[in-house]
């Protein structure tokens, strides 16, 4: 999340610095919009800074977050590096200049560094993913806001990517990524089943065919890979909370949860859940994924289970077998 903290560059007309400073001193830094964001340990932000990137770049006016994912340019008009905390606890780094970015700040066309930072729900900052050049302390860059971990940051940029590439806003809900995605398709269909004597004024130049193709395919299995872990994650809470009710055994865990593993399995297991009393005793279970050792037979638990679940004793066997 960029969180609108801006500081000066110090240079003179015809002056480039060697050295910026990314953020002051803490622990608490006040944003313009009002905001405290916590700087907790610096060197630790510097220290993960220096680990995400060798070289971090420095843009205009944040155009890598607010220009490029709508495909626009966002050239770099510095990097810096070896990101160090000074005696006063403030947070700099070094430079150095691209030539368009030392025409623009010893021409003093900017002013002002602005740093890119990842925080996490608290307002910790975890660390400064990279700066821009900037002018005006009251830029609103509300795209940057999905920075904000609430889920994994890897996840939320996915999604991001998925929702840039539709077109929607980053509000746009999961429903509404697929809607687009199936009208993107049926235009793109629709585009290729033209025959060769087309209206020159509904024509769609085979380059832009091909970028919306490649889109819709990458949000397309962006999507699926995250439907699939949403569902994954919510599959095995759904056993451990079975197993912390004592509804079924640990060492039947796997089992389980492949059974959850698609989203009508993990239906019909909730469901069943619902409605089976503890069967299992206070005594300690077998941790999950023990193996059986010479036990053939279904304990009544597995017998229960396997008759909820449509299946006949011998085909539970084989389906513990194959996930062993």
């Amino acid at each position: 999340m960029d969180d609108s903290i801006f500081l000066p560059l110090d240079n003179k007309q015809g002056e480039t610095p060697k050295r910026i400073q990314l953020l002051p001193s803490g622990p608490n830094i006040q944003g313009r919009d009002g905001r405290v964001y916590v700087l907790k340990n610096a060197e630790d932000v510097a220290k993960r800074s220096n680990e995400y990137l060798p070289n971090h770049s420095i843009d205009e006016n944040h155009a890598v977050d607010l220009i490029a994912p709508t495909g626009g340019s966002s050239p770099a008009f510095g990097w810096f590096t070896n990101v160090t905390v000074e005696k006063d606890g403030s947070v700099w780094a070094d430079v150095e200049w691209t030539e368009k970015g030392k025409a623009a700040v010893s021409g003093l066309e900017y002013r002002y560094i602005s740093p890119v930072l990842f925080i996490n729900e608290e307002g910790v900052i975890d660390l400064i993913a990279r700066a821009s050049l900037s002018n005006s302390p009251n830029l609103d860059i509300k795209s940057l806001n999905n920075f904000l971990p609430v889920k994994p940051v890897k996840e939320l940029n996915n999604m991001k990517n998925i929702l840039a590439f539709l077109g929607l806003p980053e509000t746009a809900t999961e429903a509404e990524a697929l809607n687009a995605i199936t009208a993107m398709k049926t235009s793109l269909n629709a585009a290729q089943a033209k025959p060769p004597a087309v209206d020159l004024a509904v024509y769609a130049p085979r380059t832009d065919l091909a970028v919306m193709q490649a889109r819709a395919e990458t949000a397309e299995k962006e999507l699926a890979a995250l439907n699939s872990s949403k569902l994954k994650a919510e599959g095995e809470a759904a056993v451990d909370q079975a197993i912390a009710d004592r509804k079924i055994a640990p060492a039947s865990k796997a089992e389980y949860v492949a059974l959850c593993s698609t989203q009508q399995g993990l239906d019909h297991f909730k469901k069943i859940m619902s409605t089976t009393p503890a069967l299992i005793g206070d005594t300690t279970q077998a941790p999950a994924g023990s193996p059986p050792g010479s036990q053939t037979s279904l304990n009544s638990e597995e017998i229960t289970m396997a008759k909820a679940m449509g299946y006949s004793e011998e085909e539970w066997k084989k389906l513990k077998e194959v996930n062993k």
